[in-house]
């Protein structure tokens, strides 16, 4: 086994770990979060996820920590329905930084998305909506609940085919979704790949590119790609959906205030 050479590593590596956002591990081992990695996850091109074992203060087995890849900051940024809104958050320099795509401005960017997401996590934990909740961020890691046990993560919504319990699944994303909505935010690339089912639940997660209603002119059509998503997988599963009907309905009690 690959011994890490810095003083004091969470993890002794070997060819079966990424050597991925090691800094980031470190740093939550030292705020005494995570005390070793358990196993890397199948994970997206934008990010590595890892399952961690827990300190015991934090009174859980396990964790996931989330490390962005140096390129995927980019890739969000070339998607302009995405970035709308979070410039107004952001001084002068950094804007103009960013659109130069000089060093601090990739820097200042990942940054935005890494911070959207936990912040994203955040307020939707907050209010009892099926994500996983957030512990720590540092650098371009988030620390967050691990949805699974020791054999495995929980699988994804597209894995899972059980007809009996579709319609219950169905519903809850959909409240799921509403309670973004409540939030001010729709999710933007919700579809089965980013829903995971734990304890006979349909969790959201995959966040960053979440956008704010309130600033965003792609809003309604994110949500109704989002919602159209949704109901194409699970009339797959025998479920009567209407996509239209539902989206409408969601941005109309939006707009009326009563989410």
């Amino acid at each position: 086994m690959q011994q890490d050479q810095r003083s004091n590593p969470v993890v002794a590596l070997d060819t079966s770990i990424d050597t991925l956002g090691l800094d980031e591990l470190d740093a939550f081992a030292q705020q005494g979060l995570i005390t070793s990695v358990y196993a890397q996850l199948p994970s997206g091109k934008e990010a590595t996820v890892y399952c961690c074992r827990a300190h015991p203060a934090t009174k859980r087995k396990f964790l996931a920590a989330k490390v962005y890849r140096e390129h995927a900051a980019r890739g969000y940024r070339r998607r302009t329905a995405y970035f709308e809104g979070r410039e107004r958050a952001m001084k002068t320099r950094t804007l103009r930084a960013i659109q130069r795509g000089s060093a601090f401005g990739h820097d200042a960017l990942a940054g935005v998305w890494i911070g959207a997401e936990y912040d994203a996590l955040r307020r939707l934990s907050s209010v009892g909506a099926d994500v996983p909740h957030p512990l720590a961020q540092c650098g371009r890691a988030v620390l967050m609940e691990y949805l699974g046990n020791g054999a495995g993560p929980a699988p994804h919504l597209h894995a899972v085919d059980d007809r009996h319990r579709a319609t219950a699944l169905y519903r809850r994303v959909l409240w799921n979704v509403e309670m973004l909505l409540s939030e001010h935010l729709v999710h933007g690339d919700l579809s089965p790949y980013n829903i995971l089912v734990w304890d006979q639940r349909p969790w959201i997660i995959d966040l960053p590119q979440a956008v704010d209603v309130r600033f965003n002119h792609s809003a309604f059509e994110l949500l109704r790609r989002d919602v159209e998503s949704v109901c194409t997988f699970f009339a797959t599963r025998g479920v009567p959906t209407d996509p239209g009907r539902v989206t409408n309905e969601l941005w109309t009690r939006y707009e009326r205030a009563e989410l």
